[in-house]
């Protein structure tokens, strides 16, 4: 019974092999061989370890071995692949001065995204700005190139002439074998990517600066890469810049119709799930249950191609499904940053909101608006920092404490009710130039925040700034230049800048807010637009 039991077992795989064998898509063995030509083409012409360890790990170790068929001559190519590349990479040293390099510009574009996402109420019609700065992580290296490299001797990342004699060596291995597998499959010559051809998409992505001269280039050369995925991708994205949607839409079409599922985590697949979840936005279709789960199967195509050590792409696909109401998978996505230590700072800031429940259109301003102030904190004292952040949440309109000695605290108060209540203007205004002490040290320790702040417009830290030049730094010109920046919609600073150009740069007095008090149709028609 055991022994049949046993045969029976033996037969059902046999005839399952032989099913799978029946069925088998020869064109993923050609879509793994062009992968290898195409990785091999870029290193050869890179000439720099750069290049190759973006295509060791995207493209040579991350083959999905089960979906290719076992021939003899895909794995020995694939064999001294990943040997020849493997030697080659590298060191630990110089790989973490690129990824530090690479992160910290990522970090500055992210951020700026997610401010973005917390300004605008309509959270997931503008998460189109996050999309456009989560890239891959393989594409943005790309983009970069060396300027990655900054900090590392040019000697350490570039590939010697026997590294490159070795690369050339898999060139002529990748032909032998392509020629014995397409005639294998009976498939057509016009499959295989020349070298010649690789070096006209090239030439067409990296050396055209023209969106519409790109695309002419690239569909020129389209019967060469029939059924290659990355050429439609590149195509189509060529077909965004150009704002040519029809075509992009087309070449999307074209891009799922080649594809094979021949990488376990694909790039190419990630970027083209995002262009399909950026549609369904933009199209301003009710999101109803059959729109969100649409875009929920998207994202799931997208965190399975997504790489994880991906940080960028972990925030992006964290923020989506926090914004369809999935919080717990979205927590999930930005904690595996944290748990790999891929990425902590903007991370560990985003997931403090979404522990809280911070609603989706606050929760990534809220997050980097904590990194920022984490950022200017750092290094001062306990005492410091809580100024620092009190003086924030009056810069951020929020509620501050009105009962307290802090002289800074007690300026951003009183500055607080002129702003948002003017029924005893004059006798606040009194009370901020008389019962001030302007020479506080503590005024020190908030400059950096309010110029940061007033660097990105923010009107309070410009009045702020402008009562700090009058009556603490003296520079009347730096005092009417921020008076007047900040007017437009307050009457303070409107008041303010009246007084310092008609007042021969006297402190504000009681008898000079009396004889303003008397203009108050001409402060009234003050042309401030």
């Amino acid at each position: 019974m055991k022994k049949f039991s046993l045969l029976l077992i033996t037969l059902l795989l046999f005839n399952s092999q032989v099913s799978a064998d029946e069925i088998y898509d020869p064109q993923n063995t050609i879509s793994a061989l062009n992968m290898a030509a195409a990785s091999v083409h870029k290193i050869l012409s890179a000439k720099d370890k750069i290049t190759l360890e973006l295509e060791y790990n995207n493209i040579i170790n991350n083959l999905r071995i089960g979906n290719i068929k076992s021939d003899t001559e895909i794995m020995k190519l694939y064999e001294k692949l990943l040997d020849v590349t493997s030697r080659k990479k590298l060191r630990t040293q110089e790989s973490e001065i690129i990824r530090k390099n690479y992160d910290e510009k990522s970090k500055r574009s992210i951020s700026s995204a997610l401010k973005e996402l917390g300004k605008n109420p309509a959270f997931l019609g503008n998460i189109v700005n996050l999309i456009s700065v989560s890239t891959a992580a393989y594409f943005s290296y790309q983009y970069e190139g060396k300027n990655l490299s900054i900090n590392l001797d040019e000697k350490l990342y570039q590939l010697k002439t026997d590294d490159l004699s070795d690369f050339h060596d898999l060139q002529k291995q990748l032909l032998s074998s392509s020629w014995k597998l397409m005639n294998k499959y009976h498939i057509p010559d016009d499959y295989r990517l020349l070298q010649s051809s690789l070096d006209d998409l090239y030439k067409a992505l990296n050396e055209s600066d023209l969106p519409s001269q790109k695309l002419r280039m690239l569909q020129a050369i389209e019967s060469d890469f029939l059924v290659y995925p990355p050429y439609w991708y590149y195509r189509a994205k060529a077909a965004q810049d150009n704002e040519d949607f029809v075509e992009a839409e087309n070449c999307y079409d074209k891009f799922e119709e080649v594809w094979r599922p021949v990488l376990r985590r694909d790039p190419y697949m990630l970027e083209c799930a995002k262009y399909r979840i950026n549609e369904i936005i933009k199209s301003g279709l009710p999101y109803d249950a059959d729109t969100k789960n649409d875009i929920l199967d998207l994202c799931l195509i997208m965190r399975e191609n997504t790489m994880r050590d991906d940080w960028v792409n972990n925030i992006f696909a964290g923020a989506l499904y926090y914004a369809l109401g999935e919080i717990d998978t979205g927590i999930k996505c930005i904690e595996m940053n944290l748990d790999f230590s891929y990425e902590h700072e903007l991370s560990n800031a985003i997931l403090s909101q979404m522990y809280n429940d911070i609603p989706a259109d606050l929760v990534f301003y809220e997050a980097v608006r904590l990194l920022k102030l984490n950022e200017l904190t750092e290094n001062l004292s306990s005492d410091d920092k809580k100024l620092v952040f009190t003086i924030a949440d009056f810069l951020d309109n929020k509620n501050i404490d009105l009962n307290h000695d802090n002289q800074v605290i007690l300026h951003a108060s009183r500055l607080n009710a002129l702003i948002n209540n003017n029924t005893d203007f004059f006798d606040e205004l009194i009370n901020i130039t008389g019962n001030m002490n302007f020479q506080s040290r503590d005024y020190e320790v908030v400059m950096p925040l309010l110029n940061d702040y007033a660097d990105d417009d923010n009107e309070r830290a410009k009045i702020f700034l402008a009562d700090i030049y009058l009556y603490v730094s003296k520079d009347i010109e730096l005092a009417k230049k921020y008076y007047l920046e900040s007017s437009k919609n307050m009457l303070y600073p409107q008041i303010m800048y009246i007084h310092l150009i008609t007042s021969n740069h006297e402190t504000l007095s009681q008898d000079t807010i009396i004889k303003t008090k008397t203009k108050k149709p001409f402060i009234r028609f003050w042309p401030f637009k």
